[in-house]
């Protein structure tokens, strides 16, 4: 189980001030990732919600992958 260490927060500032902006620690790419969710939730019966956010997925790396030029061998 992964704790958040608060304590880093202290010198979080000093880290910034030398290395630059905290893009490690950024949260707004993923947090933007559950509109995704949400959506696919909309589209769902309610009776198997992971079954059906599982399909959305598949099938956008499906779609993903042959749009970007992929291809699967026979």
């Amino acid at each position: 189980i992964s704790k958040p260490k608060f304590h880093f927060l202290i010198h979080l500032p000093a880290f910034i001030r030398r290395f630059g902006p905290a893009i490690i620690f950024s949260t707004e790419r993923y947090e933007s990732f559950n509109h995704v969710f949400r959506l696919s939730c909309i589209h769902s019966n309610r009776h198997a919600p992971s079954r059906d956010t599982c399909r959305l997925f598949t099938y956008q790396d499906i779609v993903k992958h042959v749009a970007t030029g992929g291809y699967w061998y026979d």
